[in-house]
């Protein structure tokens, strides 16, 4: 899955995450590498039946 994170300072960084790794573990990786995170945009490939592109996509606030 591919997930741009955005991060307070201003940076901003995709990632090409496994599907298997937990968002605690994605979460924890961002951070190290870029610092406190402002949110999370995330989409899922089109090849998703049932939905439409959309839907697969959206940005997660994270609590402070």
């Amino acid at each position: 899955m591919k997930i741009i994170v955005n991060f307070k300072s201003g940076f901003k960084q995709t990632f090409i995450v496994p599907k298997d790794m937990l968002a605690i573990e994605f979460r924890r990786l961002a951070e190290e590498i870029g610092g406190n995170i402002e949110n999370i945009e995330f989409s899922l490939p089109p090849r998703q039946a049932g939905f439409s592109t959309s839907e697969l996509s959206g940005i997660l606030q994270l609590p402070e």
